[in-house]
């Protein structure tokens, strides 16, 4: 398939210049990203960041899971995160997903696995769309 245009879209950021960091005696990395240690504490220990400030993939489920573990750590309980277990996504048609270690990174690291394959035809959103037909 040859195409006239490509789009790319890289370097996103955290949007950290407006937030006052400086005033709650925080300073952010050369990226913009504020340092947290592992449980989302900043410098200021009464203070947490998750999500898109901090750094890791900048993605909506990402921060949902750090924001659980922020109030667990908060409420005296320990959180946890199992960022191999969040999903990745590039936003192409169709959209391309994957989660966890690539068969190679398993392999590396002396990981039994198994490798399936799941068929567009039965994603309901690609069926929906009319991607894909049954009949």
């Amino acid at each position: 398939m040859l195409v006239d245009k490509v789009l790319l879209s890289i370097g996103r950021r955290p949007y950290t210049d407006q937030l006052g960091l400086a005033s709650a005696g925080i300073t952010a990395d050369v990226k913009g990203r504020i340092p947290v240690g592992e449980d989302f504490k900043t410098c200021t220990s009464n203070i947490r960041a998750i999500g898109d400030v901090i750094a890791g993939p900048m993605l909506a489920h990402k921060a949902e899971e750090e924001g659980v573990a922020a109030v667990e750590y908060i409420k005296g309980g320990s959180g946890h995160v199992h960022y191999n277990a969040i999903p990745s996504v590039v936003y192409t048609n169709p959209e391309v997903a994957w989660v966890g270690l690539t068969e190679e990174e398993a392999k590396k690291k002396g990981i039994a696995i198994r490798v399936g394959n799941f068929p567009m035809a039965a994603n309901s959103r690609a069926r929906a769309n009319g991607m894909y037909r049954t009949s």
